[in-house]
């Protein structure tokens, strides 16, 4: 039997991931906000991004959150819901994230973004024009222990 995979825009895997922000912006739909987290972005499509982050988020409080990244020197900042939640080991989870992008300017934006990002990605791992993860990035995301249940 074959399995249907639900995806419906084409997802680009990345060998190094884009670091990003997040904040919960909204839980149980009312508004709330909170600090700033640095996450992993492991793969990235128009429809949403699967995530790494040391943070166990609660994924039955309904949270709204809002994701800031920079593909091609242009800020996006874009806002999502949990739909995954998978524990890799006592400090490292994994969420599949769905976008929820209501103006179609900005869809369209991040979808020709994404086109030209996997184009380039064929040529190399980083570009200089995106927030691709550096080392220090890395320390402060594992850095962060803390969990917001």
């Amino acid at each position: 039997m074959t399995q249907f995979n639900k995806r419906s825009s084409f997802r680009i895997h990345l060998q190094i991931p884009l670091t990003a922000l997040f904040k919960i912006i909204g839980i149980k739909n009312k508004a709330t906000d909170t600090k700033h987290s640095k996450i992993m972005i492991k793969d990235i499509s128009s429809g949403g991004i699967r995530m790494h982050t040391p943070l166990n988020l609660p994924t039955e409080m309904s949270l709204l959150l809002e994701f800031t990244f920079h593909l091609f020197h242009q800020e996006m900042k874009i806002l999502g819901v949990i739909k995954r939640k998978t524990m890799l080991k006592p400090s490292l989870y994994e969420y599949g994230i769905e976008f929820s992008i209501a103006d179609p300017t900005l869809e369209q934006q991040l979808t020709s973004h994404l086109i030209l990002l996997g184009s380039r990605l064929r040529h190399t791992n980083v570009l200089a024009s995106c927030s691709f993860c550096s080392d220090a990035d890395m320390s402060d995301i594992f850095s962060t222990t803390y969990d917001i249940t």
